[in-house]
């Protein structure tokens, strides 16, 4: 049915349409599709998605490209992806850029997060950046500038980050700034800097390295 009605070259529907490309199983809807099928360009407007295994692409605007198999999604954009082992990740953004054959991508605009809701847990890792930079889809990605992750346990802020999603760690690294760290658990607090920092988000475990510098506080019965 696609091929009979992109007889023309280019194609605008006001309504809502749906458009499977087998070959990269590829899910495509929206309020209005302007498909140029000699560029292999597709552009949705108005309630984009993209379906693709267990990935999930929303945004205002989405311009997919078959032959170089990138999509490029502006306003309100947001990612949705679900593992094996249960655990979920989100990621919103104003911008970004994914190509769907090899799973890498960029956030950027809108004050980007990534959110990690662990398997068998309640809790959320947060993690903010000005850049996000991805691979293969979320088992690596690239944090850059003005980084912040958030936890119920503490916050870290950092220049940088990395990622590992196989091994559930982030790494952090002085730049201009040291990696810094504020950590409270009931009657416990502290605050830490170090070179470089590592977060096993899954165990909550932290450790730190080269040049550690920071406090402890601990409250008295009377919370003093």
């Amino acid at each position: 049915m696609i091929n009979k009605v992109c007889a023309a070259a280019v194609l605008l529907l006001s309504f809502n349409f749906l458009y499977a490309q087998q070959k990269q199983q590829t899910i495509i809807t929206g309020d209005e599709m302007l498909i140029q099928k000699i560029e292999g360009i597709t552009v949705v407007k108005g309630n984009g998605q993209v379906l693709r295994g267990s990935q999930t692409i929303k945004a205002d605007i989405i311009r997919y490209s078959e032959n170089q198999n990138n999509i490029d999604a502006t306003g309100k954009v947001s990612f949705f992806d679900k593992y094996d082992d249960g655990s979920l990740i989100r990621a919103f953004s104003e911008n970004a850029a994914y190509n769907t054959e090899n799973s890498s991508g960029k956030l950027w605009g809108g004050n980007p997060v990534i959110e990690y809701n662990l398997k068998n847990s309640t809790d959320v890792v947060y993690l903010y950046a000005d850049t996000f930079y991805l691979d293969k889809g979320f088992e690596s990605a690239r944090a850059e500038s003005n980084v912040k992750i958030i936890s119920s346990s503490g916050t870290v802020t950092s220049d940088n980050a990395r990622l590992d999603k196989k091994t559930n760690t982030l790494f952090m690294q002085k730049d201009k700034n040291r990696p810094k760290i504020t950590a409270y658990q009931q009657d416990k607090y502290a605050e830490f800097e170090s070179d470089e920092l590592y977060l096993y988000y899954e165990t909550k475990t932290l450790k730190m390295d080269k040049d550690v510098k920071g406090k402890f506080i601990m409250k008295d019965s009377q919370g003093k």
